[in-house]
């Protein structure tokens, strides 16, 4: 996720599963250790991570990577990290492989090949996305193509290689990773609960297939070929690769649907009337399957 186009750019683009008492606590403990241990410590089977709401990741203010299952949908996983630079680190090759226009999508970038990258997308490692959202598929085929051409790749994505291993997802286990920052520096309150909001809804289409085929045919037939035409135009001057034709159903969903924030979509920069825009976020959720009702539209 990005800011849209034509706004400054940012200088970074219900209940606790757990309880409470012992439980708690040793949660907390383990979330600690994911985050500050070694790779050899993530390795070990079955971490656990606790539920939680939107509202309560929101409210957390990450000193180190912090890590949530969102309680809608446990198949997704939230990595909230307490800067910018640490996200990017950890996520950047990834979002190069999986969806930036003008980058393979066959092979994983080595290090020159990245900065060479983001430098010319006129961002910065932290800039290079404000929150980022994978399945677990994009995430094993990242690390096969990665071992295949033998790119060494940093720590932070060996951390990531080892909580996908750690989470069961090598072994082709459906699920979902999605990031956002904290609040601070550049990130405000405000943008970090729009990421947030937006992401939530990439990681229930990865994960949960009614939602994933009423968005296909919402793309399809409820858009028309213009609107899409628009929508894949703006998506690819926001970086998005417009070949990709489920990456562009997918966030065209995300961003109109579920970010009404006009720091990050404006409808008419897909050249949407408001009332245009109203009616199609109406038919998005009416006719969203009860099983997807997973995340409630943000306030418009």
């Amino acid at each position: 996720m990005k800011q849209s186009a034509g706004r400054p750019p940012s200088s970074f683009s219900q209940r606790n599963g757990e309880g409470q008492g012992p439980a708690a606590l040793a949660a907390a403990v383990l979330l600690a250790a994911l985050a500050l241990a070694s790779v050899a410590w993530l390795c070990r089977p079955g971490p656990v991570i606790p539920l939680a709401s939107e509202r309560e990741i929101l409210s957390e203010r990450p000193a180190a990577l912090l890590l949530r299952r969102w309680d809608r949908d446990p198949a997704v996983v939230v990595l909230d990290f307490p800067d910018l630079a640490g996200q990017g680190a950890m996520l950047d090759r990834v979002a190069a492989l999986v969806e930036k226009h003008g980058e393979p999508h066959d092979r994983v970038l080595d290090d020159a090949e990245l900065a060479r990258a983001i430098a010319a997308s006129g961002a910065t490692p932290a800039t290079y996305y404000d929150g980022h959202d994978y399945a677990a598929a994009d995430l094993r085929r990242f690390f096969a193509l990665a071992d295949r051409d033998g790119v060494r790749l940093n720590p932070d994505e060996e951390r990531l290689r080892a909580l996908v291993r750690a989470l069961g997802w090598s072994g082709g286990t459906r699920g979902a990773l999605i990031s956002l920052p904290a609040a601070a520096g550049p990130v405000t309150p405000g943008m970090r609960a729009a990421i947030l909001h937006h992401e939530l809804s990439h990681g229930a289409l990865f994960t949960i297939d009614s939602y994933a085929d009423w968005s296909r045919r919402f793309w399809r037939q409820r858009l028309t070929a213009p609107e899409r035409a628009r929508f894949r135009d703006w998506l690819a001057a926001e970086g998005y690769d417009p070949a990709l034709e489920p990456l562009m159903l997918n966030e065209a969903q995300a961003y109109l649907v579920w970010t009404p924030d006009p720091a990050f979509f404006r409808p008419g920069l897909v050249g949407l009337t408001p009332a245009r825009a109203r009616t199609l976020r109406a038919a998005f959720l009416d006719g969203l399957p009860a099983a997807a009702r997973v995340e409630d539209p943000a306030p418009s």
